[in-house]
């Protein structure tokens, strides 16, 4: 019988174990079916979660595995060919979506994790474009420039970039500062000695073959000039500026002269007018920004379109331009990240004799006729009968109960809140945690006796106020504001109640770095309460109520604490040198135009010149803007010929470099390589930090001042 029973049941498991291991094969081979039905579709990435599937129940299946990792890689690619497509259309955001999809599927395919950094480059290099036109449209053509340069670096296939910037290039030739139509283009020599001025501009008509009319307020002067070699431009520019004069054209062949004074200008110089539509300086700040260097009053503000509208000479509409481009900047930006917390010293002791308040009668279960058929444990019913004879034995009177109290307690913290919020530099941002309680301001009866009330809602919490300003250097001066508030005591009555406001306040400006944390406290509030029980009569007994009486004593001490830790999201973004400084001309007229020593430091490319000597009197008297400048040394080597190969491909790389000699003793001369000539150290650093990211810079490049480049 035993036997039969084991039978039994040694056939029933291996029935259930056949129907389990039956039915997984059937999932694992639904799973299977299903991905290789996907495949057929080419739907890959359904195909990879059901040979996921199926894998989880077979880890060792060698087959699955292969199929997972071959539709893996057939899923990933077809990712990037939809990637690719999008970026035919310039969809760059969501076509790098899907090279992060492709990358996710296979993390081997290198093609698309190049594609990811080629696509973000041609992402910004779309935005630069998009930036060039609206520039182009607006008449900002320099910056325009320089968007669509800053394009054409990101990506050089950019096509559009390209032909905005050759057209740039034809338009920037070098052309004439008169288009005049000359009989000949050829430079002129000419000597004068005290010429009479009208004798100087016959010999120029009769040369070049242009009209001259001349205002009736010119004066007659002599002229001594002596010009060899130069263009007819040039001679007319100087002739012109050192005679007080200015010249406009009336059409190709002919010139009207006239003084050069406010006067004349009001009277024939054209004036041209533009609007430039502002980003981030507000309008009404930029007119009284370009009425100060102006000095005119034809600046108008529309403050809905925040534009900016001069009129004036075209030199003057230009130094608005600059103006402009150097303070409409995108402001710095920064996170606060704030932790308000309460710090709730309270101290209770709670010393003495609690006495009970109640006194219990009751009479035993002896009584006769007394039903104590209660769940209480006193007496349910009584007759009068029966109560008449029950004796003093039989009657019980409870006893106050007296509990000695030592309890004390100390301290207490919890957070209010940790806000975050983001703020732009020199703009406020407040904080409140709390509420706006509504408190009856004027109280009105009117003529039918009713009497109504008006309400004034008053901010009660947490109050914080911050004006971060940023600087160029990261970091954050703060200007703070903080108030924390509660509804006080009643001062009213209770039919008309006016609550106090019970108020603590602090203000600081403080200059923390990017990241640092500073700790505000100090706002305390203390609170005192006494509790006295006591038994009545005996209580009041001195000295003996003292054992009859409990003294319940209570201390709060409320002190809130506040960090404040800034972090920095956007820098200040500081103009190109160019655009925050740039030469205006005089105080008499208004120019563009560098002076000539600035154009003789400009045009110098010390880097062409292979005299050393006369390297070093050219980056002594003209390149260097004063006495102090920081560079970089990189390189140094006994063989001249060395240096100066260095020093040229560090030069195709579009950095300027120079080389000086240096005679060290018992050692000889060594060549050092310098790049850049830079007026502060944390400038150069920068530059340093940059340089030393590449591979081509050694590690123990340096930064030196100029004395030791001279060797003093």
């Amino acid at each position: 019988m035993n036997k039969r029973v084991l039978f039994t049941k040694m056939v029933f498991i291996a029935v259930v174990s056949g129907i389990v291991l039956f039915q997984g094969c059937v999932a694992n081979d639904a799973n299977r079916i299903k991905a290789q039905k996907f495949v057929e579709e080419k739907d890959f990435a359904a195909a990879v979660e059901h040979y996921n599937k199926a894998l989880q129940k077979h880890p060792d299946d060698l087959d699955l595995r292969l199929r997972l990792k071959d539709v893996k890689q057939k899923a990933s690619l077809q990712h990037m060919r939809k990637a690719q497509e999008l970026i035919s259309k310039k969809y760059f955001r969501e076509a790098i979506e899907e090279l992060q999809v492709s990358i996710a599927f296979y993390s081997s395919n290198h093609r698309a994790i190049e594609l990811v950094d080629k696509v973000k480059m041609m992402k910004e290099s779309f935005y630069y474009t998009k930036k060039g036109n609206k520039q182009i449209k607006t008449g900002n053509f320099e910056n325009a420039r320089k968007s669509f340069q800053r394009a054409l670096d990101l990506d050089p296939e950019n096509q559009e970039a390209k032909i905005v910037l050759d057209k740039f290039k034809k338009n920037q030739e070098d052309l004439p500062e008169y288009r005049l139509d000359l009989r000949s283009n050829a430079p002129i020599s000419l000597k004068f000695k005290k010429t009479p001025m009208l004798n100087v501009f016959e010999i120029l008509s009769k040369l070049t073959g242009i009209n001259f009319i001349f205002d009736k307020d010119i004066k007659e002067s002599k002229v001594t000039l002596f010009m060899t070699d130069v263009k007819f431009d040039r001679f007319l520019d100087v002739l012109l500026k050192t005679n007080s004069l200015k010249a406009k054209m009336i059409n190709q062949r002919t010139m009207l002269i006239y003084p050069d004074t406010p006067a004349k200008a009001k009277e024939y110089d054209d004036l041209y007018v533009k609007t430039f539509y502002l980003s981030y300086l507000k309008a009404k700040n930029a007119v009284a920004i370009l009425t100060k260097i102006l000095k005119t009053k034809n600046i108008i503000a529309n403050e809905k379109l925040n534009a900016v509208t001069v009129r004036g000479q075209k030199e003057n509409v230009a130094m608005a331009a600059r103006i402009i481009e150097a303070n409409d900047r995108i402001p710095a930006e920064v996170v606060l990240n704030v932790e308000i917390m309460e710090v709730s010293r309270k101290k209770e002791k709670d010393l003495g004799l609690s006495i009970s308040d109640t006194i219990t009668f009751g009479v035993s279960e002896t009584s006769s006729g007394i039903d104590f058929n209660t769940d209480f444990g006193f007496a349910g019913m009584a007759s009068i009968k029966d109560i008449s004879k029950i004796t003093s034995n039989e009657l019980y009177l409870s006893l106050p109960t007296a509990t000695l109290k030592l309890l004390k307690k100390d301290g207490d913290t919890r957070i209010l809140a940790k806000p975050q919020i983001r703020v732009s530099s020199s703009e406020k941002a407040s904080i409140l945690i709390g509420e706006k309680v509504p408190l009856r301001s004027n109280r009105k009866v009117q003529t039918d006796g009713t009497t109504t009330y008006d309400f004034l809602y008053q901010d009660v919490g947490v109050k914080l106020t911050a004006e971060p300003v940023i600087n160029m250097y990261d970091q954050v001066t703060l200007t703070l504001g903080i108030e924390i508030s509660a509804l006080g005591s009643n001062v009213g009555t209770v039919t008309d109640p006016q609550f106090s406001i019970k108020t603590r306040t602090t203000n600081t400006v403080l200059t923390i770095s990017d990241g640092d944390s500073v700790i505000i406290g100090g706002l305390i509030e203390d609170e005192d309460r006494t509790t006295i029980q006591k038994i009545p009569w005996i209580g009041e007994v001195p000295v003996l109520g003292k054992l009859f009486s409990n003294e319940n004593s209570e201390v709060v001490k409320t002190d809130i604490l506040m960090t404040i830790t800034p972090v920095i999201i956007r820098n200040q973004d500081i103009p190109e040198a160019n655009i925050s400084g740039f030469w205006s001309g005089n105080e008499k007229q208004v120019s563009l135009e560098l002076p000539a020593e600035e154009k003789i430091i400009k045009e110098t490319d010390f880097n062409d010149f292979p005299d050393e000597d006369y390297i070093m009197v050219i980056a002594e008297e003209q390149f260097l803007p004063s006495d102090n400048y920081f560079s970089i040394q990189v390189y140094s080597s006994k063989d001249e010929a060395d240096a100066q190969k260095r020093s040229k491909e560090l030069k195709a790389m579009e950095y300027k470099t120079w080389i000086r000699p240096f005679e060290i003793k018992d050692k000889g001369t060594f060549y050092r390589l310098f790049v850049g000539q830079y007026g502060s150290y944390q400038k150069t650093e920068e530059i340093l930090q940059d340089m030393l990211k590449e591979k081509i810079f050694p590690k123990d490049i340096h930064i030196v001042d100029r004395a030791y480049v001279y060797g003093k």
